[in-house]
């Protein structure tokens, strides 16, 4: 199953690594990695206030399997395009 590995900060100095991934079109998976409760609810609150999240949007979009990094770049922003329209 194809996975996504990522580090993002939290906070100035405080970064998180964990891993995303999507079995089934109404599934999926984040995993944080040596978080604290404290700062996995700050990663949860984030992630539940997106954009995204917050208007509904449920269907998953993959990325082209295919193309160079302007396919891959037009593909993303075509995407924020219809999120940022929701």
């Amino acid at each position: 199953m194809p996975v996504l590995d990522f580090e993002i900060e939290l906070v100035s100095g405080v970064w998180i690594d964990g891993t995303a991934s999507m079995p089934k079109p109404d599934h999926a998976y984040i995993t944080l990695t040596d978080v604290t409760a404290d700062e996995a609810a700050v990663f949860a609150r984030w992630l539940r206030s997106s954009l995204a999240v917050a208007n509904g949007e449920q269907d998953p979009w993959p990325l082209p399997a295919e193309g160079g990094e302007e396919e891959l770049a037009a593909g993303l922003r075509r995407h924020l395009a219809s999120v940022e329209t929701l």
